[in-house]
């Protein structure tokens, strides 16, 4: 199949190799790249997307990296312009992420506040979301056919938990079946409804967890609730604390 050169000066294979998801939006498909992050132009149309399964020096949240063996894991950055509740789309982005799993593994898969999905408690996925002008810029990460010992303890693939299919054929449903349901969530960012559904598939909520806050002092209580900006609100000892960013740590023991 022939290349055509991308506006980064990557070499990107045609859609076919993505024949659901491009059937939704357009897909700029890379063999190779440090991150999906720099491929991305700014002035593309709504839900393109820069995908690959060989990114090298992957992005995640607090200058952390994402790192995976060539060809067993998808990359990919959508460019989504919400007319409001930008706040959401991490949560929105899992819950898509989560519904587009589901069908394809033999458990559910769980959201864990804010921006990763679980299965079996142990990490699939991660969420990385960009301002840029009046974009977001949606950006994840899908562990698809990793063995368990190309794995951390605390991590999963879609083939450890029972997907059949082969990377790119997993890839590519994956991708469609988050388009379709970022297609959906998208307009109802910061609505109750959107709310309540986020709130039934996020696992964090009833248990107790430690966050871990950019300043360093740490919050413990139990997750009691999302608030109206997808927040999570944290019971502790003194009183409910809504947190906004940070890490959390489920604590299984002490519940």
């Amino acid at each position: 199949m022939s290349a055509n050169r991308g506006t980064h000066g990557v070499d990107y294979l045609g859609a076919m190799q993505f024949p659901r998801a491009s059937a939704l939006a357009e897909v700029q498909y890379s063999e190779q790249t440090p991150t999906t992050f720099d491929l991305v132009d700014q002035g593309a149309r709504d839900w393109t997307s820069w995908v690959t399964l060989n990114q090298t020096a992957g992005r995640a949240r607090i200058d952390r990296r994402w790192e995976t063996p060539p060809g067993k894991a998808l990359a990919n950055c959508t460019l989504v312009r919400p007319s409001s509740g930008h706040s959401w789309m991490p949560l929105a982005t899992g819950l898509a992420l989560a519904r587009a799993i589901d069908g394809l593994i033999d458990s559910s898969p769980e959201i864990k506040w804010p921006n990763d999905v679980l299965i079996g408690g142990r990490k699939v996925s991660g969420i990385l979301c960009e301002m840029r002008g009046d974009a977001v810029i949606v950006g994840f990460g899908v562990n698809l056919v990793q063995s368990g010992d190309e794995l951390l303890e605390t991590a999963t693939s879609l083939g450890q938990e029972g997907a059949r299919d082969s990377a790119e054929a997993l890839a590519d449903a994956v991708l469609a079946g988050v388009l379709r349901g970022l297609q959906s969530l998208v307009p109802r960012l910061g609505t109750e409804e959107l709310l309540q559904d986020v709130s039934a598939s996020c696992s964090t909520l009833g248990q107790r967890v430690r966050a871990e806050m950019p300043d360093g002092s740490r919050i413990l209580g139990k997750a009691a609730r999302l608030d109206a900006d997808g927040g999570l609100v944290i019971a502790t000892e003194v009183g409910e604390r809504t947190v906004t960013a940070g890490d959390i740590v489920h604590l299984r023991s002490e519940k």
